[in-house]
C-alpha cells in the first residue's frame, strides 16, 4: 500500500491509500480509501507516545479483499504523525519487522532506463551510464513489483533531498540532454551551452517519455502531458545551474591546463563594465531577471570560451560579472 495524493477540482490536495496489484505481466494500482482532505483525522492518541488508526480503515480496506494491519497502516499514515511522536520513532524500522522475506526470490524485472537513471542520481548524486552495467540487481529491487503511480510517488518522496541547486541537474542528467550536445564541455558546464536549444531537446525528451507505452505499462492514458511528468517540466524551467559553478570550475580547469598561470584571487569588475561585457546597457541590465542573465551568459560563454578560440581574460571578467550580478539578483 502506498499513499497517493490528488488534487480536485478546486486544486485542493486529497489523499488516497493505493495497492499495486500483478495483473498478468504488469503491476496495475486501484484505490483502497479516500482520506479525503485530512487524513489526521483517522489518527488516534490514546496518551504517551502511542498512536493507532481507526479501525474503520482497517475494516473498509479488509471489505475489498485486501489484508492491512495496524503496522501496514503506520508506514502510510507516517507523514501526518504528530511530529513529536515521528521523531520517538524514527529510530527503529518498525515497517520491515512484519514483512517476512520470501525463500523464492523472484526474478528483477528490467528497470526503465528513466527509473534507473532517477535512482542513481538519487543515491550516488550522478548519473554515470558507462558503469551502470555494473550495478548489482539489489541496487533496483526498490522499484519491483510496483504499479508505475507508486513508483512515481515513490520518487517524489525521494526527490525531497534535493536542494534547489541541484534540480536544474538532476533533470539535465536523467533526461540525458548532454546526449544532444558534441560540445566537450556538455557534462562539466552544462551552463555554458545553448540554452535554447537546450529547452527543445529537454521538451522533445519529455514529449517521448510521455508517448513510450513502456512506461506507462499499466496506467491509465491521459490526455495531454501526464500529470506525473507536469512536475519535471515545472523542475527543468523554474530552475537553472548555479551562478558559481562556471567560474569556480574554470579557474580550476585553467589552472590544471597552465600550470604557471596564478588566477588573481578576486576578479573585481564595475557595473559599467558589465553592461559592456554583456553588450547591454547599464539600465538593461539592471532590469534583467535571473533567467534572462543566464540565457545572455550561456550564449556569449560559447563565444568567449577559451577553448572556442576566445580571450582567457574576457571570459574570466565575463564569468566574474555574471556571478556577481547572480548573487546581488538572487538576494533581492
Amino acid at each position: 500500500m502506498y499513499l497517493a495524493r490528488l488534487r480536485d477540482k478546486n486544486n485542493s490536495a486529497r489523499y488516497m491509500i493505493r495497492q499495486s496489484y500483478a495483473d498478468g505481466g504488469c503491476f496495475r494500482s486501484r484505490d483502497l480509501f479516500d482520506l479525503g482532505e485530512d487524513p489526521t483525522r483517522f489518527i488516534k492518541y490514546p496518551g504517551g507516545n502511542g498512536f493507532y488508526i481507526d479501525t474503520m480503515v482497517e475494516e473498509a480496506i479488509a471489505d475489498q479483499g485486501v489484508a492491512a494491519s495496524q503496522d501496514d497502516l503506520e508506514t502510510v499514515f507516517m507523514p501526518f504523525i504528530d511530529p513529536h511522536i515521528r521523531r520517538v520513532i524514527e529510530g527503529f524500522d518498525r515497517g520491515g519487522r512484519h514483512c517476512p522475506q520470501s525463500d523464492a526470490c523472484a526474478p528483477l524485472q528490467t528497470p526503465h532506463p528513466f527509473d534507473r537513471d532517477r535512482l542513481h542520481y538519487l543515491k550516488l548524486g550522478h548519473v554515470d551510464r558507462r558503469r551502470m552495467g555494473c550495478t548489482p540487481g539489489a541496487f533496483y529491487r526498490i522499484l519491483q513489483n510496483k504499479s508505475r503511480d507508486e513508483i512515481e510517488y515513490d520518487f517524489i518522496a525521494a526527490e525531497k533531498i534535493l536542494k534547489p541547486h541541484e534540480l536544474a541537474r538532476y533533470t539535465y542528467q536523467i533526461f540525458d540532454l548532454q546526449r544532444h550536445f558534441r560540445e566537450h564541455f556538455a557534462q562539466s558546464h552544462p551552463e555554458a551551452l545553448d540554452q535554447n536549444r537546450m529547452d527543445r531537446y529537454f521538451v522533445q525528451s519529455l514529449c517521448e517519455l510521455d508517448r513510450d507505452e513502456s512506461f506507462w505499462i499499466g496506467s491509465t492514458r491521459e490526455s495531454g502531458l501526464h500529470a506525473h511528468l507536469v512536475r519535471y517540466a515545472v523542475m527543468y524551467f523554474d530552475s537553472s545551474f548555479p551562478a558559481r559553478d562556471p567560474f569556480r570550475d574554470f579557474l580550476r580547469d585553467f589552472m590544471n591546463r597552465h600550470r604557471l598561470h596564478r588566477p588573481p584571487e578576486s576578479v573585481a569588475v564595475s557595473l559599467s563594465e558589465s553592461a559592456r561585457l554583456f553588450g547591454v546597457s547599464v539600465e538593461t541590465l539592471k532590469k534583467m531577471d535571473c533567467r534572462t542573465l543566464a540565457r545572455k551568459y550561456r550564449k556569449l560563454a560559447l563565444t568567449h570560451h577559451p577553448d572556442k578560440g576566445g580571450d582567457p581574460e574576457n571570459f574570466v571578467k565575463l564569468t566574474a560579472a555574471y556571478r556577481k550580478l547572480m548573487r546581488g539578483k538572487s538576494a533581492r
